[in-house]
């Protein structure tokens, strides 16, 4: 269903108008949907989804809604500058300039956004679902990917800056590690040393235990010498 609505800046398209039921607990509530695309026939375009207790009212305010997200997009001879892929869930649509006379060769949803956005040879290929609000959606996103050749040569140039900045990273990073590689020998000696002394520490540990060892045993034995003697002393009395 498609319907034309006049307006001073933008001409309208109806691309769906649907009633919606919504189960609620004292009944059921009948609304309307409507799909609406917005364009000026010279680069702008957009679209928008609303819903209204009354059918003129859904429309109305889905116009409204889609004039705040008109974007502009690039004609370059009546048709695209590249060709291009559109996604919205499981619609795809493809998008491929086409010369002269062809005009525009599309389905109805795909049709009314291209016509508003001004393009007058186009070819069209759905991939996916044929649903009427996916379509739209999926043109939308393949309208808003299209990019001129300056835009790509400012692309390219941001791209080649980034790559200058990469290089400079890499050089800084060369730099730090020829710096990490001149106080490595220093670094080792340090851990030599470190190693070194903690050789002689436990060498002094295990020297101060075995110290400690023999003074225990030397102890313990003139103990039990002295309880010898005091034992043999007692028994030389007894007899």
């Amino acid at each position: 269903m498609i319907e034309t609505l006049e307006s001073s800046e933008y001409q309208s398209v109806l691309v769906s108008l649907r009633r919606v039921t919504r189960v609620m607990k004292g009944g059921k509530r009948f609304r309307f949907s409507a799909l609406v695309v917005v364009g000026d026939g010279q680069g702008n375009v957009g679209a928008a989804l609303a819903k209204a207790p009354e059918a003129l009212l859904a429309i109305r305010k889905a116009e409204n809604k889609a004039k705040k997200n008109v974007f502009k997009v690039p004609i370059i001879n009546n048709t695209l500058p590249h060709e291009v892929v559109g996604k919205n869930t499981t619609s795809i649509v493809l998008l491929k300039p086409a010369g002269k006379g062809t005009g525009i060769i599309a389905s109805m949803p795909v049709r009314s956004v291209l016509e508003k956005a001004g393009y007058k040879n186009v070819l069209t290929k759905s991939l996916g679902s044929n649903n009427h609000i996916n379509l739209v959606w999926a043109t939308i996103d393949a309208l808003k990917k299209l990019k001129t050749k300056e835009e790509y040569q400012e692309i390219l140039s941001i791209s080649s800056t980034d790559d200058e900045y990469s290089q400079y990273l890499h050089k800084q990073k060369e730099e730090n590690n020829q710096q990490e590689r001149k106080q490595k020998p220093q670094y080792e000696k340090n851990q030599q040393v470190d190693k070194v002394d903690k050789q002689e520490k436990k060498e002094k540990i295990e020297k101060s235990e075995k110290n400690y060892q023999e003074n225990q045993n030397k102890r313990f034995e003139k103990r039990n010498q002295e309880k010898r003697n005091f034992e043999k002393k007692n028994f030389k009395n007894k007899t």
